[in-house]
């Protein structure tokens, strides 16, 4: 979800006020970007969102937090502000993005000695 543009419908989508909404548009103001709260109907999911267009129809998650919105704690509203105020630049990126496959292969690696290390134990009828 993260990532793609989605349109807003209002059968599939709920507009999140209350404290949250409050501040993510004090956010929104502070960063001259069209911010908002909703609820994912089907999914039971809260996401803050950006709309892209000027109609407020196409929307962009920024960041997903899950079926409660207590999950939206000191550490996310440091993420939240980090992505609004400083994004990431392309190295950042390229560091992650090698970083994850890294930890996939080593994890895969792992994975594969104890798989090795049971047929073993198996093959000695132990």
């Amino acid at each position: 979800m993260l990532g793609m543009t989605s349109n807003y419908n209002s059968n599939d989508h709920s507009f999140i006020g209350g404290e949250i909404g409050h501040y993510v548009n004090r956010l929104a103001k502070e960063s001259g970007r069209d911010l908002t709260v909703i609820r994912y109907n089907k999914l039971g999911v809260f996401c803050i969102i950006e709309m892209l267009s000027p109609n407020r129809d196409v929307f962009i998650d920024l960041m997903n937090l899950g079926k409660s919105l207590a999950n939206f704690n000191r550490a996310k509203n440091h993420e939240l502000q980090h992505r609004l105020f400083k994004p990431l630049t392309c190295d950042e990126t390229s560091v992650g993005i090698t970083e994850a496959e890294s930890r996939y292969h080593h994890d895969r690696q792992d994975e594969n000695a104890e798989e090795q290390e049971r047929l073993e134990l198996c093959a000695r009828g132990e």
